[in-house]
């Protein structure tokens, strides 16, 4: 165990699928765990969510980052076998399929917890465990309708809208893998293990906790900050604006030469400038449009306000910040023309290509690997290949 790898000795299998569950896992391989992917014959789903190259899409590519992968027909005769073999000496279990879903293919928690009562088992799903809604399918644009986000993310068209990035996914696979590491912290002192229940519902709340405080006990106001704050557009771009404090308004109104607004004392407090909205807005918006985005950035950032440039994800890439922080690792995709930018965790080494952390497995790809370690022999694998209890894809396929 060591500071870069403290997992390191930590066995893990994950049968979960898509991204929550996987990510979680990838968590726990660029830690140090050895983390063993079990998925189906075909693939995880995520291989073909979106464009494959080479079995793999940029979601599997990252959730399944570090990992060893064992593709089985989990309906097989053999299966129970091979899986009991996995989790007897396990000390995390991850799934991702709906509730019940697990129990009938054989590895539910309490037969697994029975065979390993060490064993710390992680169920992801999309709205829990039990309740009216267990059984309903569920995927990131489902929670964000669901748990209020569209509602509350209104733009200027007075539309309700989704956001892109898989907030409810993400945010519920670092969940997952904040409430394993204490609980592995707990099991050094104890023999029993631990259930733990994780859902993108509940994930989707803690993400949107003070929002949904503040709609608790009043009204929202759909603007996410009190006039001249927000995003404004500039000449050549766009420009977002944080103002908060009666200062940093009155510095801003010096530097646009409204004094009219700096003087009136109406506008003191955020709560006076919310209530005056896109009239108090227009008139910075206007000054705002005459130049580049750039230009208010250096000046803004210069005299001490909250501001940056709305940037592209490329933009954001290439942007020097980035590269002194070193924050992407970029590993290799066969197929692809430029490699992969992987975003580095915090507080663990940089990902290093073709290392085990900075290597994707295509499906299978450790199945005769594992199956060994496991104890079997090279002509019971190839029997199980050929029977078509276990896959590795090729190119050919």
């Amino acid at each position: 165990m060591s500071y870069e790898r403290p997992y390191e000795g930590v066995k893990v299998v994950d049968l979960s699928q898509g991204i929550a569950g996987p990510y979680c896992g990838m968590l726990l391989a660029q830690h140090g765990a050895d983390v063993v992917k079990v998925e189906p014959l075909q693939g995880d789903w995520a291989r073909v969510l979106g464009t494959p190259t080479s079995d793999h899409t940029e979601f599997s590519f990252i959730g399944s980052l570090g990992k060893r992968s064992l593709a089985i027909d989990l309906k097989s005769p053999e299966a129970p076998e091979i899986i009991d073999a996995l989790v007897a000496d396990a000390d995390v279990f991850l799934e991702g399929f709906r509730p019940g879903v697990i129990d009938r293919l054989g590895f539910g928690r309490e037969r697994l917890m029975e065979l390993n009562p060490g064993l710390i088992y992680v169920s992801v799903s999309g709205f829990g465990q039990v309740g009216p809604m267990r059984d309903k399918p569920a995927m990131d644009p489902v929670l964000q309708a669901f748990t209020g986000f569209m509602m509350d993310n209104v733009g200027h068209d007075d539309i309700p809208h989704r956001c892109t990035t898989i907030i409810n996914d993400m945010s519920t696979a670092l969940y997952a893998f904040q409430a394993v590491a204490p609980a592995l912290h707990a099991k050094r002192d104890t023999a029993r293990g631990r259930f733990i229940d994780v859902s993108l519902m509940r994930g989707a709340a803690n993400l949107s906790a003070i929002r949904i405080m503040m709609a608790s006990h009043r009204e929202l106001q759909k603007s996410v900050g009190a006039p001249p704050s927000g995003i404004h557009k500039t000449s050549d771009g766009w420009l977002q604006l944080v103002i908060i404090k009666d200062s940093d308004f009155h510095l801003l109104c010096d530097l646009l030469g409204l004094e009219h607004l700096k003087n009136d004392d109406s506008l003191l407090g955020l709560p006076a400038r919310l209530e005056r909205g896109d009239s108090l807005r227009a008139p910075f918006s206007e000054i705002l449009l005459t130049k580049p985005a750039v230009y208010w950035r250096d000046m803004f950032t210069e005299s001490g306000l909250q501001n940056e440039v709305l940037h592209e994800f490329g933009e954001f890439l290439e942007h020097p910040q980035v590269s002194a922080t070193e924050i992407f690792s970029y590993l290799e995709l066969a197929g692809l023309d430029t490699p992969l930018p992987i975003p580095n965790p915090p507080g663990i080494p940089k990902i290093e290509a073709d290392t085990p952390t900075g290597t994707s497995p295509v499906t299978g790809q450790h199945c005769d690997e594992v199956l060994a370690e496991l104890g079997y022999d090279a002509d019971a694998i190839g029997d199980f290949r050929q029977r078509g209890v276990i896959r590795t894809w090729t190119l050919s396929t």
